[in-house]
């Protein structure tokens, strides 16, 4: 199960030269093991000692042992000779000579309370924690920058333990339930410096949710070393072909089975370790994969956050399933929207035939969530594609990109931003966005490590004006009414032809006009005012007479009603 943290101020009875104050206890799933053996190598003087692990009579498979050890020492488990495995309960781990093992924690798991509350429509940063700031420690120190921003949650990508060399983005787990070492100041004690971040994150109203990677592991495909499951038991851990092969629907070597009742345990016993670590939410990578039980494995998750009260959030799509909308089996979970994406990155660059499908877009895609909203969480950019600068740099079909040019591309990129944060549902966008941060063009750095993946904080100064937009628009998002989202064209109702590149819409105080027509275009304000214009990412946008706003191509503008006290209209700073 883990090194447990067991303080016996005892001597150590083995001939070790120096005090024992921890007991090293696993208990462990191994039902096809003939013998299994725990060993503690000294994290003093090196040497090792080693225990037969007793499996219980009741055929459970269920092997346990025990050993005095200290805080830092390493252990790992050998399966019928197959090893080092890792436990895969394990609350620290370690890369060693290019294999993971265990570390023997000398303090207990830390509590954080969680926020105590969610933002029914939040806006979500998608953060790497050493792409932002290199450490938990130093995110710290930028969290004022988030909350000027008016950023109501942050999503950090995977913590889980893996191996980087060749993987920065971290979805490759050694194991589901501890926290990555290199994220930590301290690495010894990384899970208390997650717990810092997110207690200073929630000082500023802010919640903190992880992206968990539950579907696969990181031992790869069959032809791979074994680390922990593959040696323990391989043979229900993991989903199978028809010939005997791993599925791989993950495209990462195999696929976790959900249906293995020793599997759910490991996956709830690390949301729970998050969780009491003060995680407000988690974002589940590949969640369409954890259904393939029939989706019994997502309902009790989805009942155990009932009782945690957080949040869950799914990708739900694979590559052999695709279950965004009514498809996914729990409507208690959010879900991350790609026909916002799509349809979105479509409009930006003026392809004919999508104001149908926008009219669903800004109206929280109720054709997907039967006008629930707060399930959609639509974004323009993710960790994984180009970032919103790139969408305007390169010309690609694949991506629905468009090099617009230097002179238009800070209006492409508030236009994103104008879609993105005044349509219904949570709105997520990726670190670095709001400063126009480049990958060069590169849609894929999952294994790059270094200045093209970190956060140029330099780029902050020279795109001001693009950073005080976002924050415009999110203070004025708070005036909006996602449960009633009217939709109207230039004049009228929709221009649901084909040729048509114009929308508008009413939401709470809000009247939003898109212009994404190469020539400025007159709208008729079709709501009763008076209104103000709040933000016009064209220039020459103007009122043209007492209900008409004259666009600029390819504009978006946000006007507010008058009756809105402007201190509602305008961001708060931090401890404003």
């Amino acid at each position: 199960m883990l090194c447990a943290v067991e303080h016996q101020a005892t001597t150590d009875s083995i001939d070790a030269p120096l005090p024992i104050d921890t007991i090293c206890a696993v208990s462990v799933h191994a039902p096809a093991v003939s013998e299994l053996v725990l060993t503690v190598r000294s994290s003093i003087d090196g040497s090792e000692r080693s225990v037969v692990a007793e499996s219980r009579s009741d055929e459970s498979g269920t092997w346990r042992a025990s050993l005095p050890a200290r805080a830092g020492d390493r252990y790992w488990l050998t399966a019928d000779g197959i090893g080092p495995l890792v436990d895969p309960s394990a609350h620290d781990v370690v890369m060693e000579g290019g294999r993971p093992l265990g570390v023997v924690r000398g303090s207990p798991w830390p509590k954080q309370t969680s926020l105590g509350g969610h933002h029914p429509y939040p806006v979500i940063y998608e953060m790497h924690v050493r792409g932002f700031a290199r450490t938990f420690a130093g995110a710290i120190e930028r969290l004022p920058h988030l909350a000027s921003l008016g950023v109501q949650v942050i999503e950090l990508m995977p913590v889980h333990p893996f191996d980087d060399d060749g993987n920065y983005w971290g979805y490759m787990p050694v194991v589901w339930g501890a926290v990555h070492r290199p994220y930590a100041s301290e690495p010894d004690d990384a899970p208390a410096e997650l717990a810092a971040f997110v207690r200073a994150a929630h000082e500023l109203g802010i919640e903190v949710w992880l992206d968990v990677v539950f579907n696969h592991t990181g031992e790869g495909s069959a032809d791979r070393p074994s680390w922990t499951l593959r040696g323990l038991d391989d043979a229900h851990a993991y989903r199978r072909r028809p010939d005997g092969g791993y599925a791989d629907d993950s495209g990462c070597g195999n696929d976790i089975d959900p249906a293995d009742e020793h599997v759910r345990r490991l996956v709830l016993e690390a949301l729970d370790r998050y969780a009491d670590l003060g995680i407000d939410g988690f974002r589940f990578d590949l969640a369409s994969l954890l259904t393939r039980d029939g989706g019994a494995l997502v309902r009790r998750i989805g009942d155990w956050a009932d009782v945690r009260r957080v949040s869950l959030v799914a990708e739900p799509w694979d590559l052999a399933a695709y279950e965004v909308g009514p498809r996914f089996p729990d409507g208690r979970w959010a879900q991350w929207n790609d026909r916002f994406r799509d349809d979105v990155r479509g409009f930006l660059r003026s392809e004919p035939g999508l104001v149908p499908n926008m009219i669903q877009r800004v109206t929280g895609s109720p054709e997907l969530f039967g006008g629930h909203a707060w399930r959609s969480v639509g974004f323009v950019t993710a960790h994984d594609g180009l970032t919103m600068h790139d969408l305007t740099t390169i010309t690609s079909d694949r991506h629905r990109s468009w090099d617009c040019g230097p002179e238009l591309r800070p209006q492409q990129i508030a236009n994103a931003f104008a879609l993105l944060l005044m349509s219904a549902g949570a709105a997520m966008f990726v670190m670095g966005d709001e400063m126009a941060r480049t990958q060069d063009g590169h849609d894929n750095p999952y294994d790059v490590d270094g200045p093209l993946t970190w956060l140029d904080w330099s780029r902050l100064g020279q795109w001001e004006d693009l950073c005080e937009t976002v924050r415009r628009l999110i203070a004025l998002r708070q005036l909006a009414d996602p449960t009633h989202v009217v939709c109207y064209g230039v004049r009228g109702g929709p221009d649901i032809s084909y040729e048509s590149r114009t929308l508008a819409w009413s939401t709470g105080a809000l009247y939003i006009i898109a212009n994404l027509w190469w020539e400025p275009l007159e709208f008729t304000v079709q709501r009763p005012g008076p209104w103000d214009l709040a933000v016009a990412t064209g220039s020459d946008t103007r009122w043209s007479g007492p209900d008409t706003v004259m666009a600029a191509p390819r504009s978006v503008t946000v006007l507010v009603h008058q009756g809105v006290p402007h201190d509602r209209r305008h961001p708060v700073q931090p401890g404003g």
